[in-house]
């Protein structure tokens, strides 16, 4: 299934929306198993037969779990290969093998806060999209309820489930009848989810329960890597404002460069501003830092 396109503004500047993700990276590797270990636990759960919770996998399926695992963690990493991907491609690309790996999974979608609102950034599928907006309308749903918990429900049947009544009776007039959905390992007060989908009642299982959360982890790093190039661009944009509004002092007042930045440094001090504001101030109007970073400009 392709990928559904999600709009520039849901999708640009994605990190200053969510903030409070720089220790995102870390936190989400911490919260899924290295190679070397998931080896080991994959060969341990060959030779013992048996997970615990959720207790409805048989003998029979840890084989074929194991090998799921594996394929997921060779799809992933071939994903995170991809140097040039964009933040916003790592995440689509991440619910495109979701949907694709994750048993019974038909639609796929990532959501964080933003403004105080659960949005959706990434999406696979129409329905995805259609959920969000009906999720915000509505002020209920499940992918709301484990943003808030951080923990991970399945639900067998949206049309029976007297948790969101409201939800679950238009998601199931929309074609969803069950939902997967997983928080993603974000550290702080920060929260999102990876939400999975499905028209079939019941379709998901206790394998894709066990294997959703690595996706979710994977996402969690996608995000902090969005932020540190939001960062980036942020800090670049501002040494670009500061060396413009230096030259200009520079020129105006024939400063020597260092002359000029302390120039611009004082009227930040003096007034309380950033030091980019006051550049950008200069930049904009042609006045000095002193008259550029008065109060009442």
């Amino acid at each position: 299934m392709a990928s559904t396109a999600i709009s520039q503004s849901q999708t640009s500047g994605l990190a200053t929306h969510v903030p409070g993700l720089g220790e995102a990276e870390s936190f989400a590797d911490n919260a899924m198993p290295s190679h070397d270990s998931m080896d080991d636990d994959l060969d341990e759960l060959e030779e013992v037969g048996e997970f615990g919770e959720p207790r409805e996998l048989t003998a029979a399926s840890i084989a074929s779990l194991v090998q799921l695992l594996r394929l997921v963690r060779a799809d992933l990493a071939a994903v995170f290969q991809n140097e040039e991907a964009t933040p916003e491609q790592l995440l689509d690309q991440i619910v495109q093998v979701a949907t694709r790996l994750v048993p019974g999974a038909e639609d796929a979608g990532v959501a964080v806060f933003c403004d105080g609102q659960l949005r959706t950034v990434a999406a696979v599928g129409e329905l995805t999209l259609a959920l969000d907006a009906l999720r915000r309308a509505v002020g209920e749903g499940p992918s709301l309820d484990v943003a808030r918990t951080g923990q991970t429900l399945r639900v067998p049947d949206l049309a029976t489930d007297s948790r969101w009544t409201v939800f679950g009776a238009r998601a199931a007039q929309e074609g969803v009848r069950s939902v997967l959905a997983c928080a993603l390992p974000l550290p702080r007060r920060q929260a999102g989810v990876l939400s999975l989908f499905s028209s079939r009642p019941a379709a998901f299982d206790a394998a894709a329960e066990l294997v959703v959360p690595v996706f979710a982890a994977r996402a969690a790093i996608a995000l902090a890597h969005a932020e540190k190039v939001g960062q980036l661009e942020r800090a670049l944009q501002s040494r670009q404002v500061i060396g413009q509004a230096v030259g200009i002092l520079m020129e105006r007042h024939r400063l020597s460069e260092t002359q000029a930045f302390d120039t611009l440094v004082k009227a930040s001090q003096e007034s309380h501003l950033k030091l980019r504001e006051v550049a950008r101030r200069v930049t904009e109007s042609g006045e000095d830092p002193d008259q550029a970073a008065r109060p009442d400009h």
